[in-house]
């Protein structure tokens, strides 16, 4: 008899890789476990591919079902899952489309997949209390550099060299034009989500690039250099305040007063 590690390996290599011949010889009960088998087999490929495909219904709609169908089967034999957490499955699938070989003509699908992937976590975040705009009033100037805030967990940030974002609006919209033109455009985008809703925020890019190493868990001090990095002319004051009015900090987790 097979350990239990061998037999476990066994079963994968034959539902995942559908290589049955190690497990064969070891089923048991039936005049046919083969084909018994073979039903786990569809079904453990059919359910992810469900799983996948339901994530980026905008793909979907832009590309169609085949390619997205057949893109999803060929992702989960290539990387399989490897949590227990369906929901956290499929992160890598947007750079996965873009390199197949119908994707040539659609060089933002990478990115509208990227989007959605982030929409899709971003909503089913519950938001928190935010810090009221004042809670820094009582700080010394030369201490909030060292200020680390968390941030709204619905909170996602994404830099796209097309303007995705539209595209997703016309899916949201349902609004399929007979003639659209997509032209390249770096975009900045912040996605804010809370209990099955969402908003899609377009910022400049040193504001992008402050909240998104502040989300990152960076202190104002090194978001503000990396914010500058991006636009010389970018003044961490204005953005600070901001940050705070737009109800985005929940907490101080270091350089508290």
């Amino acid at each position: 008899m097979p350990s239990l590690a061998e037999f476990q390996a066994s079963v994968r290599g034959a539902i995942i890789d559908g290589d049955s011949k190690p497990l064969i010889p070891i089923l048991m009960g039936g005049r046919d476990p083969e084909k018994r088998l073979a039903i786990h087999q569809r079904h453990y490929e059919a359910s992810l591919v469900r799983a996948l495909v339901g994530k980026f219904p905008a793909v979907n709609w832009l590309v169609g079902s085949p390619f997205l169908t057949d893109s999803a089967r060929a992702f989960i034999r290539r990387q399989p899952p490897s949590a227990p957490c369906i929901a956290e499955y499929g992160e890598d699938f947007p750079a996965f489309l873009a390199g197949r070989p119908d994707a040539v003509r659609m060089p933002w699908l990478r990115w509208v997949g990227g989007l959605e992937w982030h929409l899709g976590h971003a909503v089913l975040a519950i938001g928190q209390a935010p810090l009221a705009p004042e809670t820094l009033a009582a700080v010394e100037a030369e201490r909030l550099p060292d200020i680390v805030f968390h941030l709204q967990p619905g909170l996602r940030y994404l830099a796209a060299p097309w303007p995705v974002d539209d595209l997703v609006k016309l899916f949201l919209a349902e609004a399929a034009p007979e003639r659209y033109a997509l032209e390249a455009q770096n975009v900045f985008l912040e996605i804010r989500g809370e209990r099955g809703a969402f908003e899609i925020s377009r910022l400049q890019p040193g504001v992008f690039a402050f909240r998104k190493w502040i989300a990152a868990g960076q202190s104002i001090g090194i978001a503000a250099e990396k914010a500058i990095e991006a636009d010389p002319l970018f003044d961490p004051g204005p953005a600070l305040a901001a940050l705070l009015a737009d109800r985005l900090a929940t907490e101080i987790v270091e350089g508290a007063p």
